[in-house]
């Protein structure tokens, strides 16, 4: 039954932090500079619609703190401390919320860093346990000041003296090397030396999502493929960057998505496209040859007609399971197309 009641109560703090959170300073200088994907969440943009009085005269949530009271009358005041001041669990969900996706050694590593105050958080956890008989303190590990738990292969979390911060890497590595990598970046090593990020930052709305194509000679790709295609095309993978931003109102709800490309494709040279359109696609047929095949392989695995049933359905009797080739008249009309959308994009 105590580990019920531990449940309902975690719920119920989780869910009054997320209802009055809002936001002034960041946490971005623990984010590697390195990291190709950054969201934002400005919890300050929903608390405009925050509403204690709602929340209080919610059934459920009225249910469920009689059940926290009669286990334990402390954590039902500390859920109501927080309906008055979400900084209360020691959590700072009046400030900036980042999430983020890098990559370390041709990996995937994904972290989520929120600003605290260790000194109410650690009273509060010692207070929870105590009151639930769960004997946290003794899941937590301690080391370099950093007190934290890998709670399964891949996956960490914990806190230093400044954030919370969760991490989880795609091979399954232990993960407390990038938290604590990430806990004590020199500024330099962050996201905020890149000006575009920094630019972006200051735009945050609501809901917000950073983008860059840097990551291209980090992930597993096949790097002499990517330098063939550079050369070929004259464009740089590299330098171009997205930026979504989500604005939440009473009366509206505003999105704006900008793509900001580097000066390679903004001076295309569509020349040198058509010149090396036959070798671009010699480039490309390998990976679309393979996915299909595989996609072939799928399908007759899956149904009971062959690949060549499947081809004169789609294509006729006379397809001979080559792809059409465009003509360099074909290729004038899509550069001319893509010409005039950038053009339209820059007014």
């Amino acid at each position: 039954m105590k580990n019920l009641k531990l449940t309902t109560t975690i719920v119920l703090v989780v869910l009054v932090a997320v209802l009055f959170s809002s936001c002034s300073d960041n946490t971005a200088n623990h984010i590697p500079k390195d990291a190709f994907a950054v969201m934002v969440i400005d919890g300050s943009e929903f608390e405009k619609f925050a509403d204690p009085d709602f929340v209080k005269n919610n059934e459920e949530y009225n249910e469920a703190m009689k059940q926290v009271e009669n286990e334990s009358k402390k954590a039902a005041e500390l859920i109501e401390k927080m309906l008055k001041n979400p900084d209360a669990s020691g959590i700072m969900l009046t400030e900036k919320m980042y999430a983020f996706a890098t990559v370390e050694n041709k990996e995937m590593v994904f972290g989520c860093i929120i600003p605290i105050q260790r000194k109410k958080l650690e009273e509060n956890i010692d207070l929870i346990a105590e009151e639930f008989n769960v004997p946290i303190s003794m899941l937590m590990e301690t080391k370099d000041d950093i007190q934290y738990m890998e709670p399964e292969k891949g996956m960490a979390f914990g806190w230093n003296d400044d954030v919370f911060m969760f991490v989880a890497a795609e091979n399954g590595e232990a993960c407390f090397d990038f938290l604590s990598k990430y806990m004590n970046l020199d500024k330099k090593e962050s996201i905020t030396t890149d000006k575009d990020f920094k630019k972006f930052d200051e735009n945050c709305t609501a809901f917000n999502l950073w983008v860059s194509s840097n990551v291209v000679d980090k992930i597993d790709l096949e790097i002499d493929a990517i330098k063939q295609f550079e050369d070929l095309t004259g464009i740089k993978l590299a330098g171009n960057y997205g930026h979504v931003h989500l604005d939440i109102q009473k009366d509206e709800i505003t999105f704006i998505s900008t793509m900001k490309f580097n000066e390679s494709i903004q001076n295309i040279d569509k020349k040198k496209l058509m010149d090396n359109a036959e070798k671009l696609m010699e480039l490309f047929a390998d990976p679309i040859n393979e996915g299909m095949n595989l996609f072939g392989g799928m399908a007759s695995q899956n149904n009971d007609y062959s690949n060549e049933e499947w081809d004169e359905e789609d294509y006729g009797e006379d397809y001979d399971g080559d792809y059409p080739e465009m003509t360099e008249e074909e290729w004038e009309a899509l550069l001319q197309e893509l010409e005039v959308e950038m053009t339209e994009e820059d007014m």
